[in-house]
């Protein structure tokens, strides 16, 4: 499929918003109320677990990540010369789903920021016919040693609601 064509948007659109109903169903097997956004703020999910504030969840899809052992983040809409993504965001948490969606980075978006300013990291600049994109590539195996970043199973649609009916 071609980048920067409406087909591909929606595509993209489709498997993004698929993956933040994944997070949200683990918030809520952990018990939390939450709510998928689709406001003007800058974060997918808004959550409240019991006796927990309420806060707030970004969540980005890194399709390659699962191939490469590198998570990719964005930093800079190179297009309108502005910050975007991590560097961009509103959100309390930052998640990043791997792969195919069944695991995610979870951490703070205070201290992955912080990490990601700790180390000297690839830059790297998308190069597709759409690409508007500069972001940083942090290892894998980097990220799973550093404190404060935890890594979680995703429930799929299926799996959430027969966990529901086991309990």
């Amino acid at each position: 499929m071609r980048h920067n064509t409406p087909e591909q948007f929606a595509y993209q659109l489709r498997e993004g918003h698929y993956n933040e109903l994944r997070v949200a169903l683990y918030f809520m097997l952990q018990g939390a109320h939450v709510r998928i956004g689709y406001t003007s703020q800058r974060y997918d999910l808004s959550v409240i677990l019991p006796k927990t504030p309420r806060f707030s969840v970004e969540v980005k899809w890194d399709k390659r990540a699962g191939e490469t052992g590198n998570l990719y983040f964005e930093i800079k809409n190179t297009r309108r010369d502005e910050p975007s993504g991590i560097a961009a965001t509103t959100a309390d948490f930052w998640c990043h789903v791997i792969g195919e969606g069944n695991e995610a980075l979870l951490a703070a978006t205070s201290r992955l920021r912080k990490l990601l300013r700790s180390k000297k990291l690839r830059r790297v600049e998308t190069k597709a016919e759409d690409g508007n994109s500069l972001g940083l590539l942090a290892p894998r195996a980097w990220l799973e040693a550093q404190e404060g970043v935890v890594w979680i199973a995703l429930p799929t649609v299926e799996g959430f609601f027969g966990e529901l009916f086991r309990k």
